[in-house]
Protein backbone atom coordinates (compact mmCIF):
# COMPACT_ATOMS: atom_id res chain seq x y z
CA UNK A 1 0.00 0.00 0.00
CA UNK A 2 1.06 3.83 -0.60
CA UNK A 3 3.45 4.85 2.30
CA UNK A 4 2.52 8.16 4.00
CA UNK A 5 4.75 10.36 4.99
CA UNK A 6 5.56 11.57 8.28
CA UNK A 7 3.96 14.83 9.57
CA UNK A 8 6.10 17.64 8.76
CA UNK A 9 5.75 21.12 10.01
CA UNK A 10 5.50 24.38 8.42
CA UNK A 11 9.05 25.11 9.56
CA UNK A 12 10.55 22.02 8.02
CA UNK A 13 8.63 21.75 4.75
CA UNK A 14 9.70 25.42 4.30
CA UNK A 15 13.23 24.38 5.33
CA UNK A 16 13.02 21.52 2.54
CA UNK A 17 11.59 23.62 -0.12
CA UNK A 18 14.42 26.50 0.54
CA UNK A 19 17.21 23.74 -0.04
CA UNK A 20 18.34 23.49 3.17
CA UNK A 21 20.20 19.69 3.68
CA UNK A 22 19.63 19.18 6.87
CA UNK A 23 16.05 18.92 6.56
CA UNK A 24 16.09 16.74 3.70
CA UNK A 25 18.22 14.67 6.02
CA UNK A 26 15.28 14.76 8.68
CA UNK A 27 12.44 14.20 5.66
CA UNK A 28 14.96 11.17 4.46
CA UNK A 29 15.69 9.91 7.26
CA UNK A 30 12.28 9.75 9.00
CA UNK A 31 10.95 8.48 5.76
CA UNK A 32 13.15 6.28 3.49
CA UNK A 33 11.73 2.90 5.55
CA UNK A 34 8.58 3.69 4.57
CA UNK A 35 8.74 4.53 0.86
CA UNK A 36 11.34 1.76 0.60
CA UNK A 37 8.22 -0.99 2.03
CA UNK A 38 6.51 0.54 -0.59
CA UNK A 39 9.16 -0.40 -3.30
CA UNK A 40 9.27 -3.71 -1.65
CA UNK A 41 6.16 -4.95 -2.21
CA UNK A 42 6.44 -4.72 -6.42
CA UNK A 43 10.11 -5.84 -6.14
CA UNK A 44 10.13 -8.41 -3.27
CA UNK A 45 13.97 -7.53 -3.09
CA UNK A 46 14.73 -4.85 -0.19
CA UNK A 47 18.14 -3.86 -1.49
CA UNK A 48 16.94 -2.97 -4.80
CA UNK A 49 14.21 -1.05 -3.42
CA UNK A 50 16.61 0.82 -1.49
CA UNK A 51 17.94 1.91 -4.44
CA UNK A 52 14.12 2.95 -5.77
CA UNK A 53 13.79 5.39 -2.65
CA UNK A 54 17.01 6.65 -2.33
CA UNK A 55 16.34 7.69 -5.96
CA UNK A 56 13.37 8.94 -5.71
CA UNK A 57 14.33 11.44 -2.86
CA UNK A 58 16.90 12.40 -4.79
CA UNK A 59 14.27 12.81 -7.84
CA UNK A 60 11.61 15.02 -5.69
CA UNK A 61 14.74 17.44 -3.68
CA UNK A 62 16.10 18.27 -7.71
CA UNK A 63 12.05 19.52 -8.03
CA UNK A 64 11.63 21.19 -4.50
CA UNK A 65 11.52 24.84 -5.85
CA UNK A 66 8.02 23.71 -7.28
CA UNK A 67 6.82 21.74 -4.05
CA UNK A 68 3.12 23.27 -2.70
CA UNK A 69 2.70 21.73 0.21
CA UNK A 70 3.75 18.98 2.20
CA UNK A 71 0.93 16.79 0.98
CA UNK A 72 2.21 17.27 -2.54
CA UNK A 73 5.81 16.20 -1.32
CA UNK A 74 3.91 13.38 0.05
CA UNK A 75 2.38 12.31 -3.57
CA UNK A 76 5.63 13.31 -5.61
CA UNK A 77 7.38 10.60 -3.48
CA UNK A 78 4.99 7.99 -3.83
CA UNK A 79 4.68 8.92 -7.15
CA UNK A 80 8.23 8.67 -8.09
CA UNK A 81 8.54 5.20 -6.14
CA UNK A 82 6.15 3.97 -7.57
CA UNK A 83 7.55 4.67 -11.77
CA UNK A 84 10.69 3.42 -10.75
CA UNK A 85 9.63 0.67 -9.22
CA UNK A 86 7.23 -0.11 -12.09
CA UNK A 87 10.56 0.54 -14.49
CA UNK A 88 12.63 -1.94 -12.58
CA UNK A 89 9.77 -4.59 -12.80
CA UNK A 90 9.52 -4.32 -16.37
CA UNK A 91 13.22 -4.00 -16.91
CA UNK A 92 13.62 -7.42 -15.09
CA UNK A 93 11.32 -8.95 -17.20
CA UNK A 94 13.06 -7.69 -20.68
CA UNK A 95 16.68 -9.16 -19.19
CA UNK A 96 14.54 -12.34 -18.33
CA UNK A 97 13.71 -13.19 -22.25
CA UNK A 98 16.68 -11.51 -23.22
CA UNK A 99 18.83 -14.05 -21.47
CA UNK A 100 17.31 -17.16 -22.86
CA UNK A 101 14.07 -17.34 -24.52
CA UNK A 102 11.57 -15.66 -21.45
CA UNK A 103 13.71 -18.34 -19.25
CA UNK A 104 13.97 -16.10 -15.87
CA UNK A 105 18.02 -15.96 -14.72
CA UNK A 106 18.02 -14.74 -11.04
CA UNK A 107 21.09 -12.42 -10.33
CA UNK A 108 22.44 -12.27 -7.23
CA UNK A 109 20.51 -10.14 -4.98
CA UNK A 110 22.78 -7.42 -3.00
CA UNK A 111 22.34 -7.06 0.83
CA UNK A 112 20.34 -4.70 2.32
CA UNK A 113 22.14 -1.66 3.93
CA UNK A 114 21.19 0.91 6.83
CA UNK A 115 19.64 4.37 6.67
CA UNK A 116 23.04 5.83 7.81
CA UNK A 117 24.54 3.98 4.51
CA UNK A 118 22.09 5.21 2.32
CA UNK A 119 22.60 8.55 3.53
CA UNK A 120 25.84 8.67 3.15
CA UNK A 121 25.36 8.25 -0.46
CA UNK A 122 22.78 10.82 -0.76
CA UNK A 123 25.43 13.11 0.69
CA UNK A 124 28.10 12.07 -1.74
CA UNK A 125 25.33 12.97 -4.78
CA UNK A 126 24.60 16.21 -3.22
CA UNK A 127 28.18 17.24 -2.99
CA UNK A 128 29.05 16.09 -5.98
CA UNK A 129 26.50 18.32 -7.32
CA UNK A 130 27.95 21.53 -6.48
CA UNK A 131 30.89 21.04 -7.71
CA UNK A 132 32.76 24.10 -7.49
CA UNK A 133 33.10 25.59 -11.64
CA UNK A 134 36.36 27.26 -11.39
CA UNK A 135 37.66 23.62 -10.64
CA UNK A 136 35.44 21.97 -13.32
CA UNK A 137 36.47 24.87 -15.77
CA UNK A 138 40.21 23.62 -14.77
CA UNK A 139 39.82 19.94 -15.23
CA UNK A 140 37.91 20.43 -18.88
CA UNK A 141 41.41 22.32 -19.94
CA UNK A 142 43.46 19.96 -18.49
CA UNK A 143 41.24 17.49 -20.08
CA UNK A 144 42.00 19.52 -23.44
CA UNK A 145 45.45 19.50 -23.39
CA UNK A 146 45.65 15.51 -22.46
CA UNK A 147 43.69 15.19 -26.05
CA UNK A 148 46.44 17.08 -27.81
CA UNK A 149 49.32 14.61 -26.04
CA UNK A 150 47.17 11.42 -26.54
CA UNK A 151 46.48 12.38 -30.89
CA UNK A 152 43.05 12.00 -30.62
CA UNK A 153 43.16 9.05 -28.88
CA UNK A 154 39.67 9.94 -27.15
CA UNK A 155 38.44 13.16 -28.95
CA UNK A 156 34.99 11.91 -28.33
CA UNK A 157 35.33 12.59 -24.29
CA UNK A 158 32.17 14.02 -22.98
CA UNK A 159 31.62 17.90 -22.28
CA UNK A 160 31.17 18.25 -19.02
CA UNK A 161 28.57 20.64 -17.56
CA UNK A 162 28.81 22.15 -13.58
CA UNK A 163 26.77 18.82 -12.21
CA UNK A 164 29.61 16.76 -14.48
CA UNK A 165 30.86 14.36 -11.03
CA UNK A 166 27.11 13.85 -10.56
CA UNK A 167 26.70 10.89 -12.76
CA UNK A 168 30.06 9.16 -11.90
CA UNK A 169 29.21 9.26 -8.06
CA UNK A 170 25.64 7.81 -8.57
CA UNK A 171 27.29 5.38 -10.81
CA UNK A 172 29.57 4.80 -8.53
CA UNK A 173 27.10 3.78 -5.84
CA UNK A 174 24.44 2.64 -7.45
CA UNK A 175 25.66 0.65 -10.16
CA UNK A 176 24.29 -2.22 -11.30
CA UNK A 177 20.74 -0.64 -10.83
CA UNK A 178 19.60 1.21 -14.36
CA UNK A 179 16.10 2.12 -13.27
CA UNK A 180 14.76 1.28 -16.77
CA UNK A 181 12.34 -0.74 -18.71
CA UNK A 182 12.04 -2.53 -21.93
CA UNK A 183 8.13 -1.85 -22.95
CA UNK A 184 8.53 -0.44 -26.70
CA UNK A 185 6.57 2.71 -27.20
CA UNK A 186 6.75 4.01 -23.30
CA UNK A 187 10.70 3.59 -23.05
CA UNK A 188 11.01 5.78 -26.14
CA UNK A 189 9.44 8.72 -24.49
CA UNK A 190 11.18 8.36 -21.31
CA UNK A 191 14.58 8.35 -23.26
CA UNK A 192 13.76 10.76 -26.07
CA UNK A 193 12.67 13.08 -22.23
CA UNK A 194 15.86 11.97 -21.31
CA UNK A 195 17.54 13.48 -24.19
CA UNK A 196 16.07 16.46 -24.50
CA UNK A 197 17.10 18.13 -20.98
CA UNK A 198 19.70 20.69 -20.74
CA UNK A 199 22.48 18.57 -18.82
CA UNK A 200 22.88 15.71 -21.16
CA UNK A 201 26.74 15.07 -22.08
CA UNK A 202 27.68 15.48 -25.55
CA UNK A 203 30.75 14.00 -27.09
CA UNK A 204 31.66 14.70 -30.55
CA UNK A 205 34.77 14.88 -33.08
CA UNK A 206 35.38 17.57 -35.84
CA UNK A 207 36.37 17.12 -39.41
CA UNK A 208 38.77 14.82 -40.13
CA UNK A 209 38.38 13.15 -36.78
CA UNK A 210 37.72 9.56 -35.07
CA UNK A 211 37.98 8.42 -31.63
CA UNK A 212 37.30 5.53 -29.17
CA UNK A 213 36.15 5.43 -25.71
CA UNK A 214 33.89 4.05 -23.18
CA UNK A 215 30.71 4.61 -21.62
CA UNK A 216 30.13 4.28 -17.70
CA UNK A 217 28.09 0.42 -19.04
CA UNK A 218 31.39 -0.87 -20.87
CA UNK A 219 29.83 0.21 -24.01
CA UNK A 220 32.63 0.92 -26.65
CA UNK A 221 32.19 3.70 -29.14
CA UNK A 222 34.08 3.75 -31.88
CA UNK A 223 32.93 7.51 -33.89
CA UNK A 224 33.48 9.09 -36.61
CA UNK A 225 34.24 12.01 -38.26
CA UNK A 226 31.89 15.10 -37.52
CA UNK A 227 29.76 13.15 -35.42
CA UNK A 228 27.86 14.16 -32.21
CA UNK A 229 26.60 12.26 -29.54
CA UNK A 230 23.91 13.14 -26.77
CA UNK A 231 23.68 10.49 -23.68
CA UNK A 232 21.88 10.93 -20.45
CA UNK A 233 23.92 12.86 -17.51
CA UNK A 234 23.24 9.10 -15.67
CA UNK A 235 23.50 6.88 -18.57
CA UNK A 236 22.88 4.40 -17.25
CA UNK A 237 20.92 4.53 -14.47
CA UNK A 238 18.36 6.55 -15.88
CA UNK A 239 18.49 5.01 -19.41
CA UNK A 240 21.02 3.30 -21.75
CA UNK A 241 19.74 6.39 -23.68
CA UNK A 242 21.87 8.14 -26.73
CA UNK A 243 21.67 10.36 -29.60
CA UNK A 244 23.58 9.74 -32.75
CA UNK A 245 23.73 12.89 -35.18
CA UNK A 246 26.69 11.38 -37.64
CA UNK A 247 28.44 7.88 -37.50
CA UNK A 248 29.42 5.47 -35.15
CA UNK A 249 30.48 1.86 -34.46
CA UNK A 250 28.82 0.49 -30.52
CA UNK A 251 30.09 -2.35 -28.92
CA UNK A 252 27.30 -2.93 -26.46
CA UNK A 253 28.07 -6.14 -23.69
CA UNK A 254 25.61 -7.88 -22.44
CA UNK A 255 23.62 -5.81 -19.77
CA UNK A 256 20.70 -6.02 -17.58
CA UNK A 257 18.84 -3.66 -19.98
CA UNK A 258 18.99 -2.64 -23.77
CA UNK A 259 21.02 0.36 -25.42
CA UNK A 260 17.99 2.51 -26.90
CA UNK A 261 19.93 4.46 -29.49
CA UNK A 262 18.28 7.34 -31.53
CA UNK A 263 19.43 7.92 -34.80
CA UNK A 264 17.70 10.14 -37.40
CA UNK A 265 13.60 9.56 -36.80
CA UNK A 266 14.80 6.04 -35.40
CA UNK A 267 15.22 3.91 -32.19
CA UNK A 268 17.95 1.48 -32.29
CA UNK A 269 17.46 -1.06 -29.37
CA UNK A 270 21.16 -3.04 -28.81
CA UNK A 271 22.32 -5.71 -26.44
CA UNK A 272 25.07 -7.83 -26.92
CA UNK A 273 25.31 -6.74 -29.80
CA UNK A 274 28.01 -4.85 -32.23
CA UNK A 275 27.15 -2.27 -35.14
CA UNK A 276 27.24 0.60 -36.96
CA UNK A 277 24.84 3.42 -37.25
CA UNK A 278 24.99 6.69 -39.51
CA UNK A 279 22.12 9.43 -40.18
CA UNK A 280 24.29 12.80 -41.18
CA UNK A 281 22.56 16.42 -41.99
CA UNK A 282 23.17 15.31 -45.49
CA UNK A 283 21.40 12.24 -45.54
CA UNK A 284 18.27 13.81 -46.37
CA UNK A 285 16.94 11.71 -42.81
CA UNK A 286 17.83 8.50 -43.92
CA UNK A 287 19.36 5.94 -41.69
CA UNK A 288 21.29 3.09 -42.26
CA UNK A 289 22.36 0.19 -39.66
CA UNK A 290 24.86 -2.36 -40.50
CA UNK A 291 25.06 -5.34 -37.57
CA UNK A 292 28.30 -7.30 -37.44
CA UNK A 293 27.40 -8.93 -34.07
CA UNK A 294 24.17 -10.35 -32.74
CA UNK A 295 20.80 -8.64 -33.46
CA UNK A 296 19.32 -4.97 -32.93
CA UNK A 297 15.81 -3.95 -33.47
CA UNK A 298 14.65 -0.88 -35.70
CA UNK A 299 12.33 0.59 -35.02
CA UNK A 300 10.01 3.92 -35.99
CA UNK A 301 6.92 4.21 -34.47
CA UNK A 302 4.42 1.35 -34.73
CA UNK A 303 6.92 -0.21 -37.59
CA UNK A 304 10.02 -1.97 -36.03
CA UNK A 305 12.73 -4.32 -38.22
CA UNK A 306 14.87 -6.64 -36.29
CA UNK A 307 18.46 -6.81 -38.26
CA UNK A 308 20.85 -9.52 -37.43
CA UNK A 309 24.23 -9.77 -38.23
CA UNK A 310 25.60 -9.26 -41.55
CA UNK A 311 22.79 -7.72 -42.50
CA UNK A 312 21.59 -3.57 -42.97
CA UNK A 313 18.81 -1.90 -42.59
CA UNK A 314 18.31 1.35 -44.88
CA UNK A 315 14.98 3.62 -43.26
CA UNK A 316 14.20 6.64 -45.26
CA UNK A 317 12.57 9.44 -43.16
CA UNK A 318 9.33 8.64 -43.62
CA UNK A 319 10.02 5.23 -41.91
CA UNK A 320 10.35 3.28 -44.85
CA UNK A 321 12.58 0.67 -45.35
CA UNK A 322 14.61 0.01 -48.12
CA UNK A 323 17.31 -2.20 -49.75
CA UNK A 324 20.61 -0.78 -49.98
CA UNK A 325 23.31 -1.98 -52.69
CA UNK A 326 26.72 -3.04 -52.03
CA UNK A 327 28.25 -0.03 -53.49
CA UNK A 328 26.40 2.31 -51.44
CA UNK A 329 26.91 0.28 -48.35
CA UNK A 330 30.38 -0.05 -49.11
CA UNK A 331 30.26 3.52 -49.54
CA UNK A 332 29.03 5.10 -46.22
CA UNK A 333 30.62 2.20 -43.70
CA UNK A 334 33.85 1.63 -45.30
CA UNK A 335 35.26 4.12 -42.74
CA UNK A 336 34.99 1.36 -39.85
CA UNK A 337 37.66 -0.01 -41.36
CA UNK A 338 39.97 2.65 -41.85
CA UNK A 339 39.50 3.37 -45.06
CA UNK A 340 37.28 5.65 -47.35
CA UNK A 341 36.25 3.43 -50.76
CA UNK A 342 33.47 4.44 -53.58
CA UNK A 343 32.51 2.52 -56.48
CA UNK A 344 30.45 4.10 -59.18
CA UNK A 345 29.47 7.04 -56.62
CA UNK A 346 28.33 10.46 -57.88
CA UNK A 347 31.17 12.83 -57.64
CA UNK A 348 29.20 15.51 -55.77
CA UNK A 349 28.62 12.87 -52.92
CA UNK A 350 32.31 11.86 -52.92
CA UNK A 351 33.18 15.18 -52.13
CA UNK A 352 30.53 15.56 -49.03
CA UNK A 353 32.28 12.39 -47.68
CA UNK A 354 35.79 13.65 -48.22
CA UNK A 355 35.16 16.90 -46.45
CA UNK A 356 33.77 15.04 -43.41
CA UNK A 357 36.57 11.83 -43.59
CA UNK A 358 39.80 14.11 -44.52
CA UNK A 359 38.62 17.89 -43.22
CA UNK A 360 39.13 19.07 -46.76
CA UNK A 361 36.87 21.26 -48.67
CA UNK A 362 37.44 20.96 -52.37
CA UNK A 363 35.39 23.45 -54.04
CA UNK A 364 34.71 22.76 -57.91
CA UNK A 365 35.03 25.45 -60.70
CA UNK A 366 31.76 24.15 -61.99
CA UNK A 367 29.12 21.50 -61.82
CA UNK A 368 28.97 20.12 -64.99
CA UNK A 369 30.55 16.76 -63.87
CA UNK A 370 29.81 16.36 -60.59
CA UNK A 371 27.38 13.80 -61.33
CA UNK A 372 30.24 11.65 -62.56
CA UNK A 373 30.82 7.92 -61.23
CA UNK A 374 34.10 7.81 -59.49
CA UNK A 375 35.28 4.85 -58.01
CA UNK A 376 38.55 5.43 -55.42
CA UNK A 377 40.28 3.86 -52.40
CA UNK A 378 42.47 5.38 -49.92
CA UNK A 379 43.02 5.28 -46.29
CA UNK A 380 41.37 7.63 -44.03
CA UNK A 381 44.90 8.68 -42.89
CA UNK A 382 46.42 10.30 -45.79
CA UNK A 383 44.74 13.10 -47.08
CA UNK A 384 47.56 12.71 -49.90
CA UNK A 385 46.22 9.72 -51.10
CA UNK A 386 43.04 10.77 -51.16
CA UNK A 387 43.75 13.29 -53.48
CA UNK A 388 45.56 10.85 -55.58
CA UNK A 389 42.82 8.21 -55.35
CA UNK A 390 40.64 10.58 -56.37
CA UNK A 391 42.65 12.67 -59.12
CA UNK A 392 42.57 9.13 -60.65
CA UNK A 393 39.09 7.79 -60.16
CA UNK A 394 37.26 10.35 -60.91
CA UNK A 395 38.80 11.87 -63.95
CA UNK A 396 39.91 15.47 -62.11
CA UNK A 397 42.32 17.75 -61.18
CA UNK A 398 42.46 18.87 -57.35
CA UNK A 399 44.92 22.00 -56.71
CA UNK A 400 45.52 22.73 -53.23
CA UNK A 401 45.15 26.86 -52.12
CA UNK A 402 44.57 27.64 -48.47
CA UNK A 403 44.77 25.22 -46.07
CA UNK A 404 41.94 22.95 -45.68
CA UNK A 405 40.78 24.77 -49.14
CA UNK A 406 41.12 22.70 -52.75
CA UNK A 407 39.89 23.81 -56.01
CA UNK A 408 38.83 20.91 -58.76
CA UNK A 409 38.43 21.09 -62.45
CA UNK A 410 37.55 18.60 -64.89
CA UNK A 411 40.39 16.90 -66.13
CA UNK A 412 38.68 14.03 -68.44
CA UNK A 413 40.39 15.42 -71.52
CA UNK A 414 43.69 16.83 -70.39
CA UNK A 415 45.28 13.25 -71.87
CA UNK A 416 44.87 13.80 -75.46
CA UNK A 417 45.45 10.16 -77.41
CA UNK A 418 48.67 9.87 -79.38
CA UNK A 419 48.40 10.92 -83.10
CA UNK A 420 49.18 8.00 -85.30
CA UNK A 421 52.44 7.82 -86.68
CA UNK A 422 52.37 8.65 -90.59
CA UNK A 423 53.64 6.11 -93.08
CA UNK A 424 57.07 6.45 -94.12
CA UNK A 425 57.48 6.54 -97.73
CA UNK A 426 59.61 3.86 -99.66
CA UNK A 427 62.18 4.56 -101.88
CA UNK A 428 61.79 5.17 -105.31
Amino acid sequence: MPASLAPLSPELFADFKGGKETALEQVFRANFEAFTTEANERLDDVAAAQKVAASAFLDVWDRRAKLESPEHLGSLLHQAVTGEATHEVRRRAAAHHMAGNGKAHEAPRAAAESVDQWWAKVVGVLHAAHADQAEVAKQRAEHSRHEAAEHMKKVAQPKRTGRFVLAIIVLALMAGVPLWYFNKGAETAKAGQLLGRDDTHVAHSKEGQRGTFTLEDSTVVHMGSATILKYTKSFPLDAHALQLNGTAVFTVPKSSSPLLLKVGNAWVWASDAEFLARSYADDSGAVLVKVLKGTVTVKFEKEEKAVAAGSIAYMLKNGTFMDLDADRAEFVFSWADGSFTATHQPLRKVLSEIKKWYALDIVPKDSSFLDRPVSMKASLDSVKSAISALEEGGAVKVTLTTEGKASLVDNAGAVKPAKPAKAKKGKK
